[in-house]
């Protein structure tokens, strides 16, 4: 795949106030809140940030970029904080800037949907990967896409588990 004709859209669509936004450290510490719903196989769900972490983690190391999530299990000095939720209606995620200063990216939180049966929104183990995925990006200073093969393109078409040329692309104009 090539990157789109539009990719300057995907560009505007990552600023945040203006600016493309981005970590300035090499390190970003993650902290998972443990789950409170009454859930099935908790255990699941924390593999899973674990396994998208370490696919960003791969995606880093294959493209030369000098970034990487770490699992700590403290909040305190946590650069982003997962958090637990039901699925709504329609979201299986949310990513919130809390600190984003000066174009540098201080403090996200990080929501995450759980199986809900009083919503009519199905999740799949797939889906929530996909999910986890598209709020990691979110957490890079990603916006959504414009191709439905980007991990950042809404509404979720597939169930994507990588980044695409495109999310690549504009990774690239953020942190080089």
């Amino acid at each position: 795949m090539t990157v789109s004709a539009n990719i300057e859209q995907y560009i505007n669509s990552s600023k945040i106030n203006g600016k493309l936004c981005k970590w300035e450290k090499n390190n970003i510490n993650v902290f998972i809140t443990n789950i409170t719903a009454n859930i099935d196989n908790k255990t699941y769900y924390y593999l899973e940030i674990e396994r998208a972490m370490n696919m960003w983690n791969e995606f880093f190391t294959q493209n030369n970029m000098n970034i990487r999530f770490n699992k700590i299990n403290t909040p305190i000095n946590a650069d982003i904080v997962v958090h637990w939720t039901k699925v709504g209606r329609v979201f299986e995620g949310m990513c919130k800037y809390i600190s984003v200063i000066n174009g540098t990216l201080k403090k996200i939180s990080i929501d995450i949907g759980l199986p809900n049966n009083f919503s009519p929104k199905q999740v799949t183990p797939a889906s929530i990967f996909s999910a986890i995925m598209h709020e990691f990006g979110h957490s890079l200073g990603l916006g959504h896409g414009i191709d439905v093969d980007d991990i950042m393109y809404v509404p979720h078409k597939k169930n994507i588990s990588k980044p695409s040329e495109n999310d690549l692309y504009v990774l690239k104009q953020i942190y080089n």
